[in-house]
This record gives structure tokens, C-alpha cells and sequence, in this order.
């Protein structure tokens, strides 16, 4: 039987092809992979809490936040947390409370799973930046203090705690570029990572106010953003963009752009049904919040 050169060729192609697959899936050789591990220990969760007479709103996730100092501050979206209590207060709640949530092991040895397992640390507002929306959170313990880990008990174990400090890269990707975000989307117990593409230059935009409850929501102006084209779904906006294969956090994930269905422009991420999500979402640069952090004289890891 005669075969041609071109068909050996293909088949080594292919076989190469194939071998080299494999060999990426067992070795983990996408950067994606030591990132989110890298990242995953640096972000938490956020909560509230209100004395709200409607259930709906007496407790509930409110985003994402990222541990950028170990003297126990956290970087977030300022509308999760200035957003929400002015909802919660709009309807009704004369007392709202925030934590952060760290996530904690509840298990040792192997296959130890982390997911819905945090310790919540309750938290203030430090300081904010409205035009760029975003806040920084200050911890009521240090979560990399002795005491706060000897404080946390389960079944008489000391579950392992696994903390870090965000790297922060002041430049701002070019269009192409490819970055994850990660957060804790929707009632989600556990960290999702989504890859994305920046997808435009910087640009200005406005906030409008929502059309939906919660009430009290101000509309605010937002400078200097960039788009991200990744389909990010509530509770995810406050956490880190940043660079696979090398950690660095280059900006805050916002919210989703969203299609005018109800007549809001841009609805506040924390107000699902608003509009539809067109998969875009709104990024903030992180060199804003490194000049936020160093107005209140709070040292951060950069480059």
C-alpha cells in the first residue's frame, strides 16, 4: 500500500499535537493556574447586615473585596458597601453592619476543601474615592495576627488559614490583553475566576440611578475606566483584575455594563434583574486605589 509523505506527516502532526496537550494538562503549564492560586488567598468576602423588617434585607453577600496590607486593610468597589447601606437604609434599616470573610480549611489532609468556609471579621469603612468608586475597608482584628488564628476554633481544631497581600501593578494593560477576575458571584460559596480581554481604552462614564430597590443609591461619576470583555454576574464586582502568570492586580472589577431593558443604563452590580448583561464589564484602574491607599499612609506591595 503506498502512502503518500503528506499523510505521514499530518499523522506526526497530530500525534505531536496531541502529546504536547497532554503534557500542558499534567504539568499545569497554563499561567492562569499558579495565579488563581496565588490570588485566591488575598480575596474576600463581603456581607452585611441590617435590622432591616424585610427579611430579604436583613443579611446577604454584598461583593468582593482584596487584602492589600497586612495591617488588615481591604480594597473594594465603593458602591458595595456606600450602595448597599443607602439601599438597606431606603428601606427601613437604621443599623447596617460589614465583614469581610476569610476563607478558612475546615478539614485537614487530603482532599481538604476550603469551599463556604470563612471567618468573618467585622469591618469599617476607612476611607473612600466616590469618583473612582472605590473603598478602603479596615478590619476590626488584623486576620494576620496569632490571636485572630488561635481565635478561630472548629470542632477544637484550628483550621488552616491560608492569607496574603495583593501585589499591585500601577500601569494599565493595553487593549488585548488577557486578565482573570476573581470573586464570589451571587450566593456562590466558593472562589470563580473568569478570563477576559481588555477590550477598549480608558473612557469616562456615568452612573445613573437605578430604577429598582434598594432606594436611597446616589448617582456618581466614574473617570478612567477601562472594559473588560467577560460576562462578571453580582457580588463579584470589588475584586481583583489581574495579570495570569504574574499576580499582579492592574484594577478593580466595577460592574457589568448592561442593556437599558428597564431604562437604566447602569444598573449598581448589587441589583440583579436591573438590565441585561451584555458581557462587558467595567474595570478601575488599580493606580487610583494606590493613591487612595497612600493618602491614608497605608503601605502596599508594588513592583
Amino acid at each position: 500500500m503506498k502512502v503518500h509523505a503528506w499523510t505521514i506527516i499530518i499523522v506526526i502532526g497530530l500525534i505531536g499535537s496531541h502529546a504536547a496537550s497532554a503534557q500542558l494538562r499534567k504539568s499545569g503549564t497554563d499561567p492562569a493556574v499558579a495565579s488563581i492560586a496565588q490570588i485566591k488567598p488575598l480575596v474576600v468576602q463581603i456581607k452585611f447586615k441590617s435590622d432591616s423588617a424585610k427579611a430579604e434585607y436583613q443579611e446577604g453577600i454584598a461583593g468582593t473585596g482584596i487584602v492589600v496590607s497586612d495591617e488588615g486593610y481591604v480594597l473594594t468597589a465603593a458602591h458595595i458597601v456606600t450602595g448597599t447601606e443607602a439601599g438597606l437604609r431606603g428601606e427601613g434599616a437604621t443599623e447596617v453592619e460589614f465583614s469581610a470573610g476569610i476563607l478558612i480549611e475546615t478539614t485537614v489532609g487530603a482532599g481538604a476543601n476550603s469551599r463556604g468556609s470563612f471567618a468573618y471579621v467585622p469591618c469599617t469603612i476607612k476611607d473612600t474615592d466616590p469618583v473612582h468608586d472605590i473603598a478602603i475597608l479596615q478590619l476590626a482584628q488584623n486576620p494576620f495576627s496569632e490571636a485572630f488564628r488561635q481565635g478561630i476554633k472548629i470542632a477544637d481544631k484550628e483550621p488552616k488559614i491560608t492569607l496574603g497581600v495583593a501585589k499591585l501593578e500601577q500601569s494599565v494593560p493595553p487593549e488585548g490583553q488577557t486578565v482573570l477576575v476573581s470573586g464570589y458571584p451571587l450566593a456562590t460559596p466558593t472562589l470563580v475566576t473568569q478570563r477576559g480581554m481588555i477590550a477598549s481604552e480608558s473612557f469616562s462614564v456615568a452612573q445613573t440611578q437605578p430604577t429598582r430597590p434598594p432606594a436611597g443609591l446616589l448617582s456618581t461619576e466614574i473617570e478612567d475606566s477601562i472594559l473588560l470583555d467577560a460576562v462578571v454576574n453580582p457580588g463579584i464586582s470589588g475584586g481583583p483584575v489581574y495579570l495570569p502568570g504574574e499576580h499582579s492586580v492592574v484594577g478593580i472589577c466595577d460592574v457589568y455594563e448592561a442593556a437599558g431593558i428597564f431604562g437604566a443604563r447602569r444598573p449598581q452590580l448589587a441589583i440583579p434583574g436591573a438590565g441585561q448583561n451584555i458581557g462587558l464589564a467595567i474595570v478601575i484602574p488599580i493606580k487610583y486605589a494606590i493613591a487612595l491607599l497612600q493618602k491614608n499612609k497605608i503601605d502596599t506591595k508594588l513592583p
